[in-house]
């Protein structure tokens, strides 16, 4: 009998020992990025100056821009080419980004790219590239949407009032 208390402590000692390692794998995971291609993607001069011209922003965050374009181009691998068109179009009829979608709508020879603009601009506001089953989301409080409100709302949220309120049947 003593013999077998023995042995269930010390295969509870050993189940302890596995979950602090797992707890300590776990917490080692949280350091690595989750999609190492991220980390390592190519540097897009095209999508930096489109990004700064659609967003009106001079500074954009780098780590950002660099994990924006990586998903950008998992989802799509011709997207740098189709940056790169872009810009040679926008440098070539000098447009704004005020008047870009009408003026991509009306140029049939880059109508294949009339959609980048909001695709871009989604990814920076919204922080998602794509959509359905294919959507990567990359951001969520470095989102410029989140961060024009982040003066008034901490952490960004859609659920006003205290936590749980949302909870109640209205009124």
């Amino acid at each position: 009998m003593a013999g077998h208390l023995f042995m269930v402590e010390q295969s509870s000692r050993v189940s302890r020992r596995r979950l602090l390692q797992g707890m300590g794998a776990l917490a080692a995971l949280t350091v690595i990025p989750a999609f190492p291609s991220y980390a390592s993607a190519p540097e897009d001069s095209s999508f930096a100056k489109l990004s700064t011209l659609l967003t009106g922003k001079s500074q954009l965050p780098e780590n950002f821009t660099r994990v924006l374009l990586a998903a950008f181009s998992r989802i799509d691998s011709s997207f740098s080419s189709k940056t790169s068109r872009l810009q040679q179009w926008i440098d070539q009829h000098a447009v704004s980004a005020n008047e870009m979608s009408s003026k991509l709508a009306a140029d049939p020879s880059v109508a294949d790219l009339a959609h980048l603009p909001t695709d871009i601009l989604t990814g920076w506001y919204l922080g998602v590239v794509g959509k359905g089953e294919n959507a990567i989301c990359v951001a969520y409080i470095e989102a410029l949407a989140n961060q024009v409100v982040a003066d008034k709302l901490r952490p960004p949220t859609y659920a006003y009032g205290a936590y749980g309120s949302w909870a109640a049947k209205p009124l």
